[in-house]
């Protein structure tokens, strides 16, 4: 058989051809041609896009057994199975592959923790403005004359040395304190005019302005103040930057390649979806890390033994290398505790602001000194600056890559939250340890106690049972004696009459 006839042709000027009538049995009719003087093109099929689909992870969740009582509930926030699935090389795929090293005692975490059955400053503003000498010429505020000359008393210096010492920018003369401070009583515009224009006896001038008479002379004294401020902050600034940002790389370096952790990740997860069977929150293939600290939330019918405490329990009397990562991480999270990354990058950014002021400032200087002199110095701030950054990105990128690794949601995720939450967990790991060894000291004092009191229950029992024997012997023997005296004939017993 032969395909279907072809279409009849299409008349001149009515724009392109009709499409064609469908196969037999495939479609409809087709649909009416368009009317005459219509350009009509032909519709082209649209193009779909295909995706390739990531092929799914395999994560095996282990099964547990059904506990026989009703369990309380681990409090945990399960990760759901699509973000695990989708999350390559995530810590839960590494976790489903891992042998168990510590096989859970199901029996003892169902009777610890199944559910119980019912049964006068002064203020210097208010002071009294001092009363000036006749001979003195003040030019300025009174108090803030005082401050300038309160500042003046730490140099024990001429005036016109301490302005030697800012013209040669002598960091180590002046200190940061020094420097500081002089930077907040800098001369304003109206008071360098009236120093400037003053033409009177200038030895009539009182102490403060004589030494912004000095430091006026000075070229370029605010930024040369400003540089040594900025020389002395930055080595200190820079190099506790760089340590801050190698202990967040090391902390999350190391937390990622943890191996004891991910064990310990997964006997929690198997005590927990034994603890959680037949619930929503049973049958988990993971669990966010934030959920680690209410462990100690999920309390046991023993007192103060909560399920941390037993967790940590069993892991000492099985396999103590378990909790390795307790001690390799704490000190590495408690270093970077009191930081936040987010403040180091805004210190960061206002450094290069300064950085960058300061640079202007000298390229505008007309002392061609301060240029050649601070030339080198701000190139070298602007390398380190370039380093420092680069080491904040390579931080951030290994936060990215740390929330990934435990599911976490990248968009609101932030490191310094979560590594404070795992420190915090690291210190309670360490209080039920604590607890757990004090309550054993505890208990062999108090069975040593009762065994010793039991001991001397019985001492005093058989020492009393020992005497009413002894008394009972002596009190039969004068007994008989006073029958044989009085002249009673004892009676004879069978064992001696059969002896006759």
């Amino acid at each position: 058989m032969g395909g279907p006839p072809p279409p009849p042709p299409h008349p001149p000027g009515l724009g392109g051809p009709p499409p064609p009538p469908p196969l037999p049995g495939i479609g409809g009719p087709p649909p009416p041609p368009p009317p005459p003087g219509v350009n009509t093109a032909p519709i082209m099929p649209s193009v779909v896009p295909t995706y390739q689909m990531a092929a799914p992870i395999s994560i095996i969740v282990v099964p547990t057994p059904t506990p026989s009582k009703k369990m309380k509930i681990y409090n945990w926030t399960k990760i759901q199975d699509r973000t695990l699935r989708t999350s390559a090389g995530n810590v839960w795929e590494k976790v489903s592959a891992l042998s168990d090293r510590i096989h859970p005692d199901f029996h003892a975490v169902e009777e610890m923790f199944s559910q119980k059955t019912v049964s006068h400053a002064n203020d210097m503003s208010d002071s009294a403005p001092m009363k000036k000498k006749s001979e003195v010429i003040s030019l300025l505020d009174s108090k803030r004359s005082m401050n300038i000359n309160i500042f003046l008393k730490q140099f024990k210096r001429a005036n016109s040395e301490i302005a030697s010492l800012i013209s040669a920018g002598d960091t180590q003369q002046l200190g940061q304190e020094k420097l500081v401070l002089l930077q907040k009583i800098m001369p304003q515009p109206d008071e360098v005019e009236a120093i400037s224009r003053f033409e009177g006896d200038e030895t009539k001038l009182g102490n403060a302005e004589q030494f912004f008479k000095e430091l006026i002379k000075v070229g370029d004294y605010k930024l040369r103040v400003n540089i040594m401020i900025l020389n002395i902050d930055f080595v200190s600034t820079a190099a506790e930057m760089r340590a801050t940002l190698n202990d967040y790389k090391s902390a999350i370096e190391t937390t990622i390649s943890s191996i004891s952790l991910e064990q310990f990740l997964r006997l929690v997860l198997r005590i927990g979806n034994f603890m959680n069977k037949g619930r929503y929150a049973g049958n988990a293939a993971g669990f966010r890390l934030c959920s680690l600290c209410k462990l100690t939330d999920t309390k046991s019918n023993r007192s103060r033994v909560t399920l941390l405490h037993y967790i940590v329990e069993e892991v000492y009397k099985q396999d103590e290398a378990m909790l390795t990562f307790v001690e390799k991480l704490q000190p590495l999270l408690l270093s970077i505790s009191r930081k936040s990354l987010d403040n180091l990058e805004s210190e960061l950014n206002v450094t290069k602001g300064s950085v960058s002021t300061i640079s202007k400032a000298i390229k505008q200087s007309k002392e061609e000194l301060i240029k050649e002199k601070y030339k080198d110095f701000i190139a070298d701030v602007t390398n380190q600056l370039k380093d420092i950054y680069h080491q904040l990105d390579e931080v951030k990128s290994q936060s990215k890559k740390l929330a990934k690794f435990f599911c976490e949601d990248e968009k609101t995720f932030s490191v310094d939250e979560f590594l404070l939450e795992l420190l915090t967990f690291l210190e309670k790991c360490e209080q039920a340890h604590t607890d757990n060894v004090r309550r054993k000291e505890l208990e062999e004092k108090n069975a040593k106690r009762k065994r010793e009191r039991e001991e001397a229950s019985k001492k005093k029992t058989a020492k009393k049972q020992s005497k009413r024997e002894s008394e009972g012997e002596v009190d039969l023997v004068e007994m008989l004696l006073g029958e044989i005296k009085n002249g009673k004939t004892l009676r004879r017993t069978r064992r001696t009459e059969r002896a006759n």
